[in-house]
């Protein structure tokens, strides 16, 4: 022993003093495991005194929470190697539970008397601390349900079992339908509520069934161990019914929602968790694709068709860069003179491998990237200098139409951009029309109102596109400033019939009330065209006339009318 320390320990007064001041409790026994000793700190910590314990075997702290056989192992390894150091949950007087850190000695006097030292550090704080960071690092911080991390181990968990006993997990990946559409509409907080309400939804049908995460954003994962595709088929069934029985409420809101889910099986699906995990994932965008509100069990095809959409993203990305999109124009024609009035410009895809691509094949994917607003602005610029060339080699009345989505609509300076396609073009605001769809006219009424209203006022005209379609088609008629209806080709282009030639009758009768012109889209023959001059449509647009074609193609055409 080092002398210095030797001499101290040799003042009584100097161990005294240490005894007492100690921040660590402490507690000696004898030979016979009866407390000989305890020092304040130990008092404060369990809350028992001196003359409570004195005599009394250590067991007094045991918490009911221990197994005895920690215990036997801690005293069999103090006889064996002379010390114990680890970590217990004992108990305080009160009756609470506490947890120590703890180094347990034994140590022979010179009479040959064993005694055994135990220096006690209350670290329960610590503990808690360390739970509340597992809880963070483990639980979705909105719903409180596991997040990706812990379903991942309690998947990898529900393999090993399952493969042990000879049994199937499904995994199943949910992604709520539309949710997007309630964040831009109602906010964030309506939004986070709701994800809350549907994740304690999913769980109430899930229960101790399997472990239902919140995956990331409005996509929650369950694992079910120890399964079958029966018992999995009654369990997603389940989940559907749970979410058409009733709404859910938020403040004055209420929302029937529903879910896409995919489906995949260990071990057929995959022998881990991240390829189960992709493959429940693709047959989840499967569902999404074929309409939503489903489920659908993996299939090997769907993995390629996956991997085809994200090379098609990352080409349609680059797309623009590359200057690969084009716009083609349709004809808009007077069909009393059989001349044209105006063009409807459309964009294609001119991809390097597959050629010339419709707008059905891309235009979703545009919107779902974020891309879709910025196409159209570029449409919206390509069509107005093109419209400006045409009136000044002498189609000075040509009417320029250009399709507007919701994103574009939505930016706060929708107005400033096409104020600057039209100065940047100098087409006149008179020669340009913008087609809205009714889908898109009802989402922020006063919002739109508005913007058509400042628009209208610089002479830019305004048409309702796939009139007959939408949610509330009369009543919007009255709300915004529109001056021209475009019938939708389903009911010009489709079977002949009594009910769909009053429709068509119908709208162009409304359209003369209200002072507003009509276009009938998807004419394809004489009969269609004959059909629309009897009902007083004026103005028609479809493959009779043309299909979209390149500018030049659709001005050679425009010279041979």
């Amino acid at each position: 022993m080092n002398a210095a320390i030797t001499r101290f320990v040799e003042n009584e007064k100097n161990v005294e003093t240490l005894f007492n001041h100690m921040n660590d409790g402490l507690m000696m026994t004898n030979t016979k495991c009866e407390i000989v000793a305890v020092n304040p700190a130990f008092e404060r910590m369990t809350g028992f005194t001196m003359s409570e314990v004195e005599g009394q075997n250590p067991h007094i702290l045991k918490s009911a929470q221990t197994a005895p056989d920690v215990y036997e192992k801690v005293y069999e390894t103090v006889l064996l190697e002379g010390s114990w150091t680890g970590e217990l949950l004992n108990k305080r007087k009160n009756g609470e539970d506490f947890w120590s850190d703890l180094t347990i000695t034994s140590i022979n006097d010179i009479d040959g008397e064993c005694y055994f030292i135990a220096i006690i550090r209350d670290s329960t704080e610590r503990k808690r601390q360390e739970e509340k960071m597992r809880e963070l690092a483990y639980h979705d911080e909105l719903t409180n349900l596991p997040n990706r991390l812990n379903f991942k181990e309690s998947l990898q968990q529900a393999i090993a079992n399952a493969n042990r006993d000879d049994r199937k997990v499904a995994v199943l990946f949910l992604d709520v339908d539309r949710f997007k559409k309630i964040n831009d509409s109602y906010g964030h907080d309506v939004g986070d509520e709701l994800l809350i309400q549907i994740g304690e939804r999913i769980q109430s049908v899930i229960s101790d069934h399997g472990t239902v995460s919140r995956f990331g954003g409005d996509e929650f994962t369950i694992c079910i161990g120890n399964t079958s595709d029966e018992h999995a088929n009654v369990l997603i069934s389940s989940l559907f019914d749970a979410f058409e029985e009733s709404s859910f409420k938020i403040k004055e809101h209420q929302f029937f929602m529903s879910v896409s889910i995919g489906v995949s099986y260990y071990p057929e699906h995959g022998q881990d968790v991240d390829t189960l995990l992709k493959n429940a994932d693709s047959a989840m965008y499967r569902t999404k694709e074929d309409g939503r509100n489903n489920f659908q069990v993996y299939e090997p095809a769907m993995n390629a068709r996956t991997a085809q959409k994200l090379s098609l993203e990352s080409a349609l990305i680059q797309a623009l860069k590359k200057k690969e999109l084009e716009v083609f124009y349709q004809l808009q024609v007077d069909v009393e003179n059989g001349k044209p009035f105006g063009v409807e410009a459309l964009v294609r895809w001119n991809h390097p491998v597959d050629g010339v691509l419709s707008p059905a094949i891309f235009l979703t994917l545009a919107e779902e990237i974020g891309l879709l607003a910025d196409m159209d602005e570029w449409v919206l610029n390509e069509a107005c200098m093109q419209g400006k060339k045409w009136h000044d080699s002498g189609f000075n009345e040509l009417i320029v139409s250009v399709n507007v989505s919701k994103d574009f609509f939505k930016r706060k300076d929708f107005i400033a951009r096409i104020e600057k396609a039209l100065t940047k073009s100098q087409l006149e605001p008179a020669y340009l029309c913008l087609e809205i769809t009714e889908k898109t006219a009802i989402l922020q009424a006063k919002d739109i109102r508005e913007k058509l209203q400042s628009l209208k006022k610089q002479g830019i005209h305004v048409s309702l596109d796939d009139f007959g379609t939408g949610y509330s088609s009369l009543s919007q008629l009255n709300l915004f400033p529109i001056d021209t209806l475009k019938i939708d080709q389903s009911f010009v282009r489709g079977q002949a019939s009594k009910a769909n030639d009053a429709i068509v009758k119908f709208i162009i009768e409304m359209a003369k009330t209200l002072g507003v012109s009509v276009i009938c889209e998807g004419v394809e023959t004489e009969k269609q065209l004959e059909l629309i001059r009897s009902e007083g449509c004026h103005r028609a647009q479809g493959f009779y006339f043309s299909k979209p074609v390149p500018s030049d193609d659709c001005e050679k055409m425009m010279r041979e009318l």
